[in-house]
């Protein structure tokens, strides 16, 4: 009575209207299978389309060409009261893409309502990435968009291969679909460094419970621009001493002690009759205070505000120099460009069916 309903179900859909199929322009066992389908004869249909399957042609067919056999596989299944073997061929459909949905005008309500149960059962997600991306200074990021077969947990992460998770993107739960960025930085906030990567999603019922793992490789070269040496600090050779040496103040007290005891001895010894006292002892008193005068002038450590100065505007000369090198360098560094290819996914079924 089952198969009596299922097929009774087939001939209402046809009863719609002739169907356009697409697949009839592809494989010729498919077109003969989903035709076979169409007659309401579910033997010879499965018939075609297993011998598709196992030809050397079905390896290389597209993902639409592959999909649809397995759909009408699937389907045919269902109306020979094969519901294992059904839901089968739908696990791997939705595997094989989890954005497909199958058409209820074209299916009997039985093949529609176990290729939703399946659907509902088994998750897993389809990627969306541009295979060339370039993160630049312009705020840029490596976008994803994410297609969930039904609502489930996943994890979204940047690792390097067999090695630790540079990233984790996002970690919650996945509706119809979602778009996801990533800015080209580790958990740190660090750019991380060029290299292979992988981009994995783990899908599961539960959080931390993955079932499927989806990883898309990625290669990554950053390309810097060289930044400018810092300047070399003034020489010591051109900096001038900002304090007196002892020397000239030793000097100058010196040669005025001397120039004072010349001129008051000396005229004593040269004309003693003469009467030069007065003179040569205000003589000697100027000398000395000459040699006094220029001691304190020279005076051993003091300040010589002339050379400070100058000292001071070189070195200030120099920060400023410093200044704009580091400026320029933060400019080159944020303008560095990381280029991002994206390979094909590779999917591991991790419930080991």
């Amino acid at each position: 009575m089952k198969r009596g309903r299922a097929l009774a179900a087939a001939v209402g859909v046809l009863a719609l209207g002739p169907v356009t199929l697409t697949a009839q322009q592809g494989p010729e066992l498919v077109a003969r299978g989903i035709r076979a389908y169409n007659d309401v004869d579910a033997d010879a249909a499965t018939g075609f389309l297993r011998r598709w399957f196992a030809s050397a042609e079905a390896s290389g067919a597209t993902l639409e060409d592959r999909r649809q056999a397995l759909v009408y596989l699937g389907a045919a299944e269902v109306l020979r009261d094969n519901g294992d073997s059904g839901s089968a061929a739908f696990e791997r459909v939705v595997k094989l893409d989890p954005r497909y949905r199958i058409d209820e005008l074209l299916f009997a309500p039985e093949v529609t309502t176990l290729f939703g149960a399946v659907r509902q059962r088994t998750k897993a997600v389809a990627v969306q990435v541009p295979p060339l991306t370039t993160l630049g200074a312009d705020g840029a990021y490596y976008t994803a968009r994410l297609f969930a077969s039904s609502t489930h947990f996943i994890q979204v992460q940047v690792r390097r291969p067999d090695g630790p998770v540079a990233r984790v993107v996002y970690d919650g739960p996945i509706g119809d679909s979602l778009d996801l960025r990533w800015d080209g930085r580790d958990s740190t906030g660090s750019t991380v460094p060029s290299g292979s990567y992988y981009v994995e999603v783990r899908s599961g019922a539960f959080r931390n419970l993955a079932t499927r793992v989806l990883q898309l490789p990625l290669e990554i070269t950053t390309q810097r621009t060289d930044t400018l040496a810092h300047p070399a600090p003034p020489p010591d050779s051109l900096r001038l001493p900002e304090r007196r040496a002892s020397g000239p103040g030793v000097e100058a007290l010196a040669g005025g002690v001397l120039a004072g005891l010349a001129a008051a001895v000396l005229p004593m010894l040269l004309a003693p009759d003469a009467n030069l006292e007065a003179a040569r002892y205000a003589v000697a008193a100027l000398a000395g205070g000459a040699g006094i005068l220029g001691f304190a002038r020279e005076f051993p450590g003091s300040m010589i505000a002339g050379n400070r100065l100058a000292n001071e505007q070189r070195d200030q000369g120099w920060q400023e120099l410093v200044a704009v090198v580091a400026a320029e360098n933060r400019t080159r560094r944020a303008a560095a460009r990381m280029v991002l290819h994206t390979g094909e996914p590779i999917v591991a079924d991790l419930t080991g069916r």
